[in-house]
């Protein structure tokens, strides 16, 4: 991975990051939240694997297995919030 593309995908993680606090502080409150911080959660995961763990040209294996536990977690953070909200 090249300085460049390094440096853009450190700033795509800082600006989701920034995203995910900002919508933190507005207060709102249930889904309003929840679903843009999840799918903020789930691109960053996908940039942190592709980018800085190498793994986007790794085996298919390898990207699934990772990429669903990432999906795993943010489904299981969800749910857990759904069902606590009933």
């Amino acid at each position: 991975m090249t300085n460049t593309a390094s440096l853009r995908a450190w700033l795509i993680l800082l600006a989701l990051t920034g995203l995910s606090t900002g919508l933190a502080e507005t207060h709102l409150a249930g889904s309003a939240v929840l679903i843009p911080v999840l799918l903020a959660t789930l691109l960053k995961g996908r940039i942190v694997i592709d980018a800085f763990m190498g793994l986007r040209h790794a085996p298919v294996l390898w990207r699934v297995t990772v990429l669903g536990w990432l999906v795993a977690v943010v489904g299981l953070i969800a749910f857990a919030f759904h069902t606590s909200q009933n």
